[in-house]
């Protein structure tokens, strides 16, 4: 008995002791994206804090040279974090709104954004302020008024009248730093002052523009009578505690919306304001101003170091860095990802992925890179800020399609060239691309099929029905010049690389498909997502089923499939969540979410020369790669993960 129970206890330790495998998710970029805030923690100032559009907050311990990403918080998913403030003991604090409702509120985190807790909720906090000769007393600025707490968020009390009008809308607070009971407000109409802890508010307004909508306050550092404020009108000081303010002017009016604004701690007379057309950068207190960055640059947050450097966060190209007072920038991205991706390609060819931006009109265009998480290099010129839609590839050359036509880069040229479409073909919205070598292109438009059989040098149309919108297009990967296009009311097919069509069906019964899929063992079998599911034919197109076992009635958008056939994935975009089926289809399961910023996942790309590497497009922190860890299970577990190589290239 004694030996029985001896080998027991081996086996149990041995089971302990075997290696285990977990699959958790890395963001590998591309780098950039939208910044809605920075701020410097004072009593540690190499480390910053950002704050996205959709809950994901970043912190930097180097002064903004690298970002580590925070695990996601429940509370915050979903809002836009426009207010980071951090107090004298180095606690967090984060006001918030949620970006698809009336919500939000204050949250604070004492273990330097991992983790916070919700102090206020209900209110969209657009504005928020501690004040520093009292740290216990926070202001909160929402869409309802001001919000109070003297005891450090604990409770709060509405100190602005919930049936004056006039108080409502705040955008901006700032105390005076010798007394809480002095409050300034800006409101989308205009700035208010309280000068009893809320108890009254007066108007001071004087010298401004009406109906300037104030979007920051700020205190003189070296004068607590001199306030600045922005607004979408410009750029006002007052001298005397807001009783009038004056107009600064040299800053051209289609500038003059100053988003940020802030001091050079080391210089008096410098003045820095962030606007919707590039930083501006005064060095006599305002009386002129120089623009020292692209124009074209929407600024949101503004940091100046005593040593003369500037952090900017903007949309799109986020942080860019300058170690010289703007004479020079940088961007300053490295772990920062926020590109909503609307594509992805691999190149097996070229030994790279591709990945195209939608929603940024002047940062966005196709990145690539040959290693994950990169570096990723940004192929963006000659597109001019065009939306990327769809991404095919056609013997070297990448195509690009956008919402204002095809655009093609050569094999190791550096600039995209407009596809000129014949016959008097308008350039229109590219929703699907399919290239077949070796010179069939195939592009779904709003009004149905173009169709190029000699590489894009002239172009055919055929409009299916009335004008219908194709959404998708499949190339067979056993015979590629069968191809597969859907829209809302039909299901077409060419068998000779879009030449002529045929109509197959009425498709999904009034459902757009997103996405499709052709099963690399049967062709005649196609998986298509739409709004309310997966549906699968197993006729090419001729009749479809929904598919169960597993599956949400959801808006499902990205589907892959493994080139056995075996393993599918499938993501929605709505409620969230990726699901697998390891038996072709029959059964599902939903996948662990573990590293990634949100589980509402648009598209999904497998590597086709090693289809255990699946990127997700997740709706923030862009693309995740899934990897594989593995270790020892028990008390010193340990995990390792490899670095990721697309479509076998070299490391």
């Amino acid at each position: 008995m004694a030996f029985v129970k001896a080998a027991l206890l081996i086996i149990a330790l041995a089971a302990l002791a075997s290696p285990a495998q977990a699959q958790s998710w890395t963001p590998v970029g591309p780098p950039g994206g939208d910044v809605r805030s920075l701020v410097q923690d004072p009593e540690h100032p190499d480390r910053i804090y950002l704050g996205t559009s959709w809950g994901i907050l970043y912190r930097s311990d180097d002064r903004g040279l690298n970002w580590e990403r925070m695990p996601a918080s429940s509370a915050l998913t979903g809002s836009s974090l426009d207010e980071l403030t951090v107090d004298p003991e180095g606690t967090l604090w984060v006001g918030f709104w949620d970006v698809q409702g009336t919500g939000g509120g204050v949250a604070r985190s004492t273990d330097g954004g991992r983790s916070f807790n919700v102090l206020m909720r209900g209110e969209s906090v657009r504005a928020l302020a501690i004040a520093p000769s009292d740290p216990q007393t926070i202001a909160a600025g929402s869409l309802s008024g001001v919000f109070l707490s003297h005891d450090a968020g604990t409770t709060w009390d509405q100190v602005t009248a919930p049936e004056d009008a006039e108080l409502h809308n705040v955008e901006s607070l700032v105390f005076d730093p010798g007394n809480a009971q002095v409050l300034y407000m800006g409101t989308w109409h205009l700035a208010w002052k309280t000068a009893d802890g809320g108890q009254t508010w007066v108007p001071v307004h004087q010298g401004m523009i009406d109906d300037s909508h104030v979007m920051t306050l700020n205190v003189d550092p070296w004068d607590s009578q001199t306030i600045y404020a922005t607004a979408c009108t410009g750029i006002y000081r007052s001298r005397n505690g807001g009783d009038h303010w004056t107009k600064l002017e040299g800053i051209p009016e289609s500038s003059r919306r100053t988003r940020a604004f802030c001091r050079n701690p080391s210089d008096p007379k410098m003045l820095i304001a962030g606007t919707t057309e590039g930083v501006w950068l005064s060095t006599n207190l305002g009386e002129s101003w120089k623009l020292v960055t692209d124009k074209d640059l929407v600024v949101n947050a503004l940091i100046s170091q005593p040593d003369g450097t500037l952090l900017l966060g903007s949309e799109g190209a986020g942080v860019l860095r300058s170690s010289d007072l703007g004479r020079t920038w940088a961007s300053s991205n490295a772990g920062f990802s926020e590109r909503f991706i609307s594509r992805v390609l691999f190149d097996p060819d070229g030994k790279r992925v591709l990945a195209g931006v939608w929603g940024d009109a002047h940062y966005g265009g196709v990145f690539t890179a040959s290693h994950l998480p990169g570096p990723w290099i940004h192929l963006d010129d000659g597109l001019f800020g065009r939306q990327v839609l769809a991404l095919a590839l056609l013997n070297g050359t990448i195509l690009a399609g956008t919402d204002d036509g095809i655009f093609a880069l050569a094999s190791g040229g550096r600039r995209w060239e407009r596809i000129p479409m014949s016959g008097g073909i308008p350039h229109s919205r590219i929703n699907d691309l399919v290239a077949v070598p070796p010179r069939d292109i195939v592009a779904a438009t709003p009004r149905g099929i173009l169709h190029s059989a000699d590489a894009g040098r002239t172009w055919t149309e055929r409009i299916f029905g009335a004008g219908e919108d194709v959404s998708a297009l499949i190339s067979s990967p056993y015979d590629p010049s069968l191809v597969m296009g859907a829209s809302r009311n039909g299901i077409w097919k060419s068998r000779d690389a879009g030449h002529s069509w045929r109509r197959v069906s009425n498709g999904l019964r009034g459902r757009t498909p997103h996405a499709m899929a052709f099963m690399p063992y049967d062709d005649r079998v196609i998986y298509a997502t739409a709004f309310d599911g997966l549906f699968r034919s197993n006729d090419q197109g001729l009749t479809w089923e929904r598919v169960k076992g597993g599956v949400p009635r959801s808006d499902l958008t990205g589907i892959a499939v493994s080139p056995d056939g075996n393993t599918l994935y499938a993501s929605d975009f709505s409620s969230g969540g990726i699901f697998r089926s390891e038996d072709a289809g029959a059964s599902w399961r939903r996948m662990p979410t573990p590293g990634l910023a949100s589980d509402r996942i648009w598209t999904l790309a497998l590597d086709p020369s090693a289809p255990d590497r699946l990127l997700a497009v997740a709706s923030a922190g862009g693309l995740h790669l899934l990897v594989t860890t593995s270790g020892v299970t028990g008390a010193n577990a340990t995990g390792t993960s490899q670095t990721e190589t697309p479509s076998g290239a070299s490391q």
